[in-house]
């Protein structure tokens, strides 16, 4: 798959070896990655918006509910903050 014998593939495993351009794109196709992952270079993960720990958790469970069971939460919690807005607004 790569275009290499077995024992130079074995070489690249037991030995720091230099490859050519190429030879990372193939290795990385085969393993199904990327070159970048490959070489060890894991740049800071970008911070998804939204909830955070516990909430995210239980989003994340609400996700794999049905649609209608979904919807009935989206409402609680859509009720539940709009009661809180009055509150911190001094309209309760």
């Amino acid at each position: 798959m790569l275009g290499v014998t077995q024992q130079s593939y074995a070489v690249w495993e037991r030995r720091p070896t230099a490859l050519k351009p190429e030879q990372l794109v193939d290795l990385a196709r085969v393993l199904d990655t990327n070159v970048d992952e490959l070489v060890g270079f894991n740049p800071k993960p970008k911070r998804r918006g939204g909830p955070v720990g516990k909430v995210r958790q239980v989003f994340e469970e609400v996700s794999r509910l049905p649609r209608h069971q979904q919807n009935k939460v989206a409402e609680f919690v859509e009720a539940f903050v709009a009661q809180q807005q009055l509150k911190a607004n001094g309209r309760t």
